[in-house]
């Protein structure tokens, strides 16, 4: 079931965009909301005459002699491999060769952080660009567009994609959004799970044992057990916070790793998000409700809660931490026991963590309720062989319809990602893996997903439905800390608590010039106010210099957008 703060997202894009079409396009770089939407393929381009669609399309064709997709990597700590196996020789890309005569090439593999300055220095040298780029960073995309070295995929996608590819890509016009320009399809959309970001508290439960106390309900419980947490060992971090986060767009609240806009929640405000007040768009961060979120952190701050250098931390680092053993709670995804926990216990003997429901004030609880939209997968506008292209797609694809006697109907591959036991059963565990379990998912073009079908099915085996599928079965061998929290995130939407950003437009002109310097101002003033080394008292004056610098600009035209939207 799709949750409501989701279908609110498609009701607001919806009418949108039948309210734009017959405006003009809008500025170079940007989305638009007039281009035709992506389910209607009475308005498709015509198929090009192509001998092989169909073969393409059904995943049944091969090349000989084999062609190559060149490509570019952004990497994390999930990265692994085994048995002598590297990024550019593996059992997926050996898949890939011995099953559609495709070589998949990277040309080189960077930390995420570094990705999208190693492919700007690319443009900038004028080297030869990778036939594909995936990346979640909307302003390289918007440069690579520009740059006019990437395609108008349309076409393509109309050619050769599989109908079952096409059902989930055109079910909703949100998917297409972040990638259309001037009614143009500009990259392949890439997906997260709805709500793969949402937060949950993740409690160091032998710590817990140890301080002969139960998970916090209230955010009094949460300061009694971070205290508690503190006296058992002096050096460790109560609770984890990564107020170093944010990217290109510094938001120190919001990252998917140590994450705290739960914080200020339950007081009546998301900060950096547009909330719908008395039937206009407000920016979170410049409401009144923020002093006491803020008042929180700078006490707990001040208490030794939160780590003197929680500012510099990103997820990475805070990722490190925990690891290290060092964090007693921290509000992460559902998917923490995939990483970092397992450093926890591999360095830390008998450590565990475990979620739990977000701490409430006066019985409330809310947190910022993430987006599943992850940029997309550009397509070199000469690349030879988009045909190819649609050829994996169309294949792997097949890991996500749940179909019997799928070639990934179990898992990426044998003895990876999922064995067979002897009595014939499939075992996703890790114990059960020769050697070691790795995430063969990180190593393909672009991971396949069907963003609205994961949590609810995770929480459904969490309570205890039976499984069906093969999807759900291999589901119900997942982590139960993972079910569990999955639950949790889907009690968020069903209660209410998990608060959708409400503007859902392409970024106005004023957000294009003065989101940056309005940005750094919020996290300027916010940490500084965190740190006590500027007064909480002082917020009037930041809304005040929030307006004048252009907030006043971004207001009017967001209103401007919602008005029209209703």
């Amino acid at each position: 079931m799709v949750k409501k703060s989701i279908l609110l997202m498609f009701a607001a894009l919806l009418v949108f965009t039948l309210a734009a079409c017959s405006t003009n396009s809008n500025n170079a770089g940007e989305q638009t909301g007039g281009q035709t939407e992506p389910g209607n393929s009475a308005e498709a381009p015509p198929a090009e005459t192509d001998a092989n669609a169909e073969a393409i399309q059904n995943g049944t064709h091969k090349f000989d002699p084999p062609v190559t997709i060149t490509t570019v990597k952004a990497t994390d700590g999930t990265l692994k491999f085994k048995n002598g196996e590297n990024l550019e020789n593996n059992v997926h890309t050996k898949w890939a060769r011995e099953e559609l005569g495709i070589e998949l090439k990277n040309l080189w593999e960077s930390p995420g952080d570094q990705f999208a300055t190693k492919v700007r220095l690319m443009l900038t040298a004028k080297e030869d660009l990778p036939d594909v780029i995936n990346t979640e960073d909307m302003g390289l995309i918007n440069e690579l567009i520009q740059s006019g070295h990437y395609r108008d995929i349309t076409q393509d996608f109309e050619t050769y994609a599989s109908q079952a590819v096409k059902d989930v890509y055109d079910s909703h016009p949100l998917m297409w959004s972040q990638v259309t320009h001037e009614g143009k399809r500009m990259a392949l959309p890439n997906f997260a799970h709805a709500g793969n970001d949402n937060g949950v508290l993740w409690v160091r439960t032998d710590w817990l044992e140890a301080a002969n106390m139960e998970a916090p309900e209230t955010f009094e419980d949460l300061e009694a057990v971070m205290q508690a947490f503190l006296e058992l060992n002096a050096d460790s971090i109560p609770l984890g916070l990564s107020l170093g986060s944010g990217g290109n767009h510094p938001n120190p609240f919001a990252g998917w790793l140590g994450e705290s806009t739960w914080v200020f929640g339950p007081y009546g405000t998301i900060p950096y998000q547009w909330l719908e007040r008395d039937g206009e768009l407000v920016h979170g961060s410049t409401l009144p409700e923020m002093k006491d979120g803020l008042t929180r952190l700078n006490d707990w701050f001040n208490k030794g809660f939160i780590s003197k250098e929680a500012g510099l931390h990103d997820e990475n680092k805070l990722a490190e931490l925990i690891g290290q053993g060092r964090v007693g709670m921290v509000v992460a995804p559902y998917w923490l026991p995939n990483w970092p926990i397992p450093d926890l216990k591999n360095n830390v003997e008998g450590a565990d963590m475990k979620p739990f429901p977000l701490p409430t004030v006066d019985g409330k609880s809310a947190s910022r309720d993430t987006t599943f939209l992850r940029g997309g997968m550009l397509v070199k506008q000469d690349f030879e062989h988009v045909d190819a292209l649609f050829l994996y797609l169309n294949r792997i694809f097949g890991r996500i319809m749940n179909e019997p006697d799928s070639e990934f109907e179990h898992g990426w591959a044998l003895d990876y990602d999922y064995t067979i036991l002897p009595d014939g059963t499939v075992s996703v565990s890790e114990d059960d893996i020769p050697g070691e379990k790795v995430s063969v998912s990180k190593y393909v073009l672009i991971d396949p997903k069907n963003p609205f079908t994961n949590l609810e099915m995770l929480a459904n085996i969490s309570r205890g439905v039976e499984p069906q599928t093969s999807a759900e079965k291999r589901a119900a061998q997942t982590n139960p800390d993972t079910l569990r929290a999955a639950e949790i995130v889907v009690d968020g939407w069903d209660s209410g608590s998990a608060i959708a950003q409400q503007f859902t437009g392409s970024p106005t002109p004023a957000m294009q010039s003065k989101n940056g310097i309005l940005i750094k101002l919020e996290s300027d003033t916010f940490i500084n106010m965190i740190y006590g080394k500027k007064p909480i008292t002082d917020f009037e004056n930041f809304v005040e210099e929030w307006k004048s610098i252009g907030g006043n600009d971004v207001t009017k035209e967001a209103n401007e957008w919602y008005q029209n939207m209703k």
